[in-house]
């Protein structure tokens, strides 16, 4: 009998440790259930704080002093787009937000006591209420000085407004720190400083004294500047040698940006620069230039070549006397986290085109690398020499944007050596050890190319004696119309890149030769391009020492003709379909086969009589294992021979297993946990029938 009980009280202890690890597995689940409402509940609390901030503060600017509700603005529900004369349009999509909405999504709040706080904070000056008159005759800078003085002195800074109008500056105008100038979208500020030997830059973010002292810069913060025009003013007279009304300087720009941090620079329309920088950034960090237009640079017809390719219209560089001559500053500092985006770079109807949009050039030993550099979404309209022209950078991203080049007959500004879109150069650095460009990502970017004398991307080290590698370069996705049917260029040119190569997934149509890699080393990757119409070589290697690691091309479509010198080249192809206006309406299944030749043979010529065609379809990859012989002939040296290679695929079944979901594993405990609680209870139960 007692025995009898101690097996019925342990049988009821496991019926009910199978009852508490079922009702324990709900409650996990409910808890995860409640753990992630309260997650998003708090996220949503969060987005909901920071669009309340985002309201206040757009309502406060819309509540000041001076009404400047058209004052153009890009948000995130505006799209940037390109009119027929190259400008840039923008169309905005904002909601109707009234005050009703505004007070119905506020709570446990006054919201004229949140009203009357932000507007203390941030109501902007008036620059007219200073003295400006803006009739584009009388000299404004004074006014506007006093103006930025007074909205720097206010706690946290303060905002200055410039209504509609004109408004001329006969000396620079210096930015302070928290300070935001934001202008009507038909204010202009017009550049009149005409002084011999001394800079014509309308905005800087250090002193510059009236005698020409220069003085070293402290540090900066917090400025932006928003709307309307900036005319440097920069047009020629009519011989061409000098501006016309500006005619004892040397240069013309718009703003020198030096040792500061968050500067932002959005909906400006620049014009007319004279030779110089539109925007000199020097040692700075966190800089954006966005939606706004380069129109036109004017350039005496004296200058030579050698000083035209130099006149960047945004500068991007460490902070040197010798490349930032307005300060004292000498530290070599690096500018860093610089994004231009969504602008348009083109002619004026005063001026020609500019000669390079975007870029830098010589720096000295004692300098860092600019870094962390994006040029995004942006459209460069028949530039003179390069888009994008740089050296000495790292962690570079050049993607999405648009480069057109136009023939000489259509071109002001043209430059009889030829031109390259994205020039990633080195300077004749055989003295200074600068270190070269490193870890550039050029992508997705589409070029449209007339002139037979322009090439879409080169990446180099321009001589073998200068000091510095180039290295971690990517060009991939990008697509190239090269409608010249005169050109001498290659699509794509890679001189002397030290290590890691990759060269992926392009579309190039038209042109004579597609991929040129020359003189480089290192691991090098080519694979998946498309070509498509071309007169010459799809893909050279030239001089490339390939000892330490293989270079590889695989996949590529078109006529594969590959040139070799120097070098052990691992090549590995696939069969592709050829496709046709006859053939577009078949369906052809062709072996998936890959074909690996190892060869050092020098100035040998690889041709693949099956691949040497022009390829538009990637084949079927689920095909029967196959095993063919394919001749290669490899010519060199005028001898002709052949190599009977065997080439096989084997067909590899990859089965994809789906992630395991948050909701998956939930799943997976709760049914272990409850099978091992009935188990517990069906041997309870078990042991209960047996006593009885």
């Amino acid at each position: 009998m007692k025995s009898f009980q101690q097996n019925e009280v342990f049988s009821i202890r496991k019926s009910k440790v199978g009852v508490c690890s079922v009702l324990l597995a709900v409650l996990f689940i409910g808890t995860q259930s409640v753990l992630a409402n309260e997650v998003v509940g708090e996220t949503s609390s969060s987005k909901d704080n920071m669009q309340m901030n985002s309201l206040l503060s757009s309502t406060s600017t819309s509540l000041s002093a001076e009404p400047h509700s058209d004052t153009l603005s890009l948000d995130n529900n505006s799209s940037l787009s390109t009119d027929n004369n190259g400008g840039v349009s923008i169309n905005q999509n904002k909601p109707d937000i009234t005050n009703d909405t505004m007070i119905g999504n506020i709570s446990g709040m006054e919201v004229n006591t949140i009203l009357s706080t932000n507007l203390n904070e941030h109501v902007a000056l008036n620059v007219k209420d200073y003295g400006a008159i803006g009739d584009g005759v009388n000299d404004d800078r004074q006014a506007i000085q006093d103006t930025i003085d007074a909205a720097a002195k206010g706690l946290g800074g303060g905002n200055v407004y410039f209504p509609e109008g004109t408004y001329l500056v006969k000396e620079i105008v210096f930015l302070k720190s928290h300070t935001h100038l934001e202008l009507n979208e038909k204010a202009t500020i017009l550049n009149g400083i005409n002084i011999k030997n001394h800079p014509s830059i309308v905005f800087m973010t250090g002193l510059f004294t009236d005698d020409g002292a220069q003085v070293e810069w402290g540090p900066t913060e917090d400025i932006s500047y928003s709307g309307g025009t900036i005319d440097m003013n920069g047009a020629l007279n009519e011989e061409g040698t000098k501006t016309k009304n500006l005619p004892l300087i040397n240069s013309s720009g718009a703003f020198a940006i030096g040792n500061s941090n968050n500067v932002t620079i959005k909906n400006v329309t620049f014009k007319d620069s004279y030779q110089g920088h539109a925007i000199q950034i020097a040692g700075s960090k966190n800089v954006l230039v966005d939606n706004s237009r380069f129109l036109g640079q004017a350039l005496p017809k004296t200058m030579k070549d050698g000083q035209i390719i130099s006149k960047e219209s945004i500068q991007i560089e460490p902070l040197t006397r010798k490349g930032f001559p307005y300060a004292l500053n000498d530290d070599g500092k690096k500018s860093e986290n610089v994004t231009i985006q969504n602008s348009y770079f083109g002619k004026s109807d005063k001026s020609g085109e500019l000669v390079t949009a975007i870029g830098t050039h010589y720096q000295t030993l004692s300098t860092q690398n600019p870094s962390n550099i994006k040029i995004l979404n942006n459209h460069f309209d028949n530039m003179m020499y390069a888009g994008v022209r740089f050296t000495g950078f790292t962690d570079v991203l050049i993607k999405g944007n648009r480069f057109d080049k136009k023939v000489k007959g259509e071109s002001v500004h043209y430059r009889e050596s030829g031109a390259a879109l994205v020039n990633a150069y080195s300077y004749k650095n055989t003295k200074d050890l600068l270190d070269l460009n490193k870890q550039v990502v050029i992508a997705e970017n589409i070029f449209n190319i007339a002139d037979p004398k322009t090439k879409a991307i080169r990446v180099a080290k321009d001589s073998a004696e200068y000091l510095g590698k180039v290295s971690d370069i990517t060009v991939t996705k990008n697509v190239i119309n090269n409608n010249s049917k005169e050109t001498e260029q290659p699509n794509i040119e890679l001189l002397r890149v030290s290590d890691n190569l990759v060269v992926s997934e392009n579309s190039i149509f038209g042109g004579k030769e597609g991929i040129v890699i020359e003189d480089s080393k290192g691991k090098i990757t080519v694979l998946n391009n498309q070509f498509y119409n071309l007169s010459g070589k799809y893909i050279s290697f030239i001089k490339s020492n390939a000892n330490e690691k293989e270079p590889v091309i695989r996949d590529s479509d078109g006529n594969f003709n590959i040139v070799t010198e120097n070098g052990l080249y691992k090549i590995v192809t696939n069969n592709l379909s050829d496709k046709n206006e006859k053939e577009k309406n078949k369906e052809e299944k062709q072996s998936n086969s890959n074909n690996v030749i190892d060869s050092n043979q020098k100035n040998g010529e690889f041709n693949s009589s099956k691949d040497n065609r022009q390829m538009n379809d990637k084949i079927d990859n689920k095909q029967d294992n196959k095993t063919e012989e394919v001749n290669y002939k490899i010519v060199g040296d005028g001898r002709e021979t052949e190599n009977h290679i065997n080439k096989s695929k084997e067909i590899v079944d990859v089965k994809q297993k789906l992630p395991k979901t948050g909701s998956n594993k939930i799943m997976e405990l709760f049914l272990t946990v409850t099978g091992i609680g009935l188990l517990l209870t069906l041997k309870g139960l078990k042991y209960y029938g047996k006593d009885k």
